[in-house]
C-alpha cells in the first residue's frame, strides 16, 4: 500500500480496536482469569462481549484491558464491584485517549534512532505548524512544533 492516505486509515482503524475482536480463552489467557469469570463478570454488566456469527463471545481489546484491571484491583484486595468501578474508571480514560489518537494521529515516519509522529494543527499557530511526537529506542519521548513534514 502506497498511498499515505490509505495506510493513514488502516492504522486509524487498528485504533479504534472495535474491529478487532478476541475470543473468550484469549482474553482469559492475557489477563489470566478463568474463562468462568469472565462470563460471570459479563452477566454482572461489568464488561461485554460481542457474539460472533457462530453464536462465540468475542471481546475487543478495550474489554481485555477492562478486564485486566479488574484482575489486577481484585488482586490488590478491591472487592469485585470496587474493581469493577475502577476499572470504569480507567475505561473512559482510555476512551478519550483513543478518542484523541483517532482524531489527531495523522502520520508518522521512522526517524534515526526512532519514529515520529505527526498529531495535527495546533490552535493559535498557522496551519503549517504542527505537533510532533518524537519516540526515541531508548524510551525518550518529548513534543516538538515544526512545519508540516513532507516526508512519507
Amino acid at each position: 500500500m502506497e498511498n499515505p492516505a490509505g495506510r493513514l486509515a488502516v492504522v486509524k482503524k487498528i485504533i479504534d480496536s472495535e474491529a478487532m475482536l478476541l475470543s473468550i480463552g484469549d482474553v482469559a489467557n492475557a489477563v489470566d482469569v478463568s474463562t468462568r469469570q469472565l462470563r460471570y463478570w459479563e452477566k454482572k454488566g461489568y464488561i461485554k462481549s460481542k457474539i460472533s456469527k457462530t453464536g462465540q463471545r468475542k471481546y475487543t481489546y478495550f474489554t481485555m484491558i477492562q478486564a485486566g484491571n479488574i484482575a489486577s484491583y481484585i488482586e490488590d484486595g478491591f472487592t469485585l464491584a470496587k474493581a469493577a468501578e475502577k476499572a470504569q474508571s480507567n475505561g473512559r480514560i482510555m476512551k478519550a485517549l483513543r478518542h484523541f489518537l483517532k482524531e489527531r494521529f495523522s502520520g508518522g515516519r521512522e526517524i534515526p534512532n526512532g519514529y515520529e509522529f505527526d498529531l495535527g494543527e495546533i490552535k493559535g499557530l498557522p496551519k503549517d505548524q504542527r505537533l510532533f511526537i518524537e519516540v526515541l529506542e531508548n524510551g525518550e519521548s518529548f513534543f516538538q512544533v515544526k512545519k508540516e513534514s513532507t516526508n512519507d
